[in-house]
């Protein structure tokens, strides 16, 4: 299948589709849970329990808003949790989850040489979190020469799959639905999300779940694969 766009332009997801989130993620916790650990003499593993708890209530209030995904609010929540809210320390471990997160983030296999293959077409990433850790991520993953726009969910007002990230994309990219793709891992929040739109979707298929029967979607399983479509 050789992927033809009146418009050359490619959507794109950025967490656990580019690099490996989980990998980055779990680095930066276990780093910020030993530290507070020191700083605070309660266990590690009381701290991260406190951690998620946190996050789940912060996910529930803030739901579907760029801002649930705010490691800021969830340790300010752990803090007030265990008692130990302070501002400075705050923000302490707010910087050292997010510089070890940055210096943790391993790139999928095959992204350089996708990019490079299509680095004449226009290329918007259009992800779920907040403009500011999201730019970063960009820039350390060293991938910022092929991004043409980027779109977030604190930008857009609200979070995929609802249709106005895409829109906001397709606005910047001049295009309209039919003249674009988007590739992500996350089912329902990318596939599902660009394809409510008539935007045709690659997913990145991680789990053994079957493809639904959808003449708009290819899966894919790396991106030594996802080259194959576009040649």
């Amino acid at each position: 299948m050789t992927i033809q766009l009146k418009c050359n332009s490619i959507l794109i997801d950025l967490d656990n589709t580019l690099y490996d989130y989980d990998t980055a993620h779990l680095a930066a916790i276990n780093v910020v849970s030993h530290y507070l650990s020191l700083e605070l003499g309660i266990s590690s593993s009381k701290i991260e329990q406190t951690y998620y708890n946190a996050r789940k209530e912060i996910n529930i209030e803030l739901s579907k808003t760029a801002a649930s995904h705010n490691r800021m609010l969830y340790f300010q929540r752990m803090l007030e949790q265990l008692g130990k809210i302070d501002v400075s320390l705050c923000l302490k471990i707010y910087e050292l989850y997010w510089n070890t997160f940055l210096n943790n983030m391993p790139l999928m296999n095959g992204v350089n040489n996708f990019f490079e293959m299509v680095k004449d077409l226009k290329i918007c990433i259009v992800t779920n979190l907040t403009a500011h850790i999201q730019f970063r991520k960009i820039e350390k993953l060293k991938i910022n020469q092929y991004i043409n726009y980027i779109v977030t969910s604190e930008e857009a007002g609200v979070e995929k799959p609802h249709p106005a990230p895409f829109v906001l994309a397709l606005k910047k990219l001049n295009c309209t639905p039919d003249e674009v793709v988007m590739i992500g891992e996350n089912f329902n929040d990318d596939i599902v999300g660009a394809t409510n739109l008539g935007i045709k979707s690659f997913w990145l298929n991680k789990t053994s779940n079957k493809k639904p029967e959808n003449d708009l979607i290819t899966e894919f399983s790396d991106f030594n694969e996802l080259m194959r479509h576009f040649q």
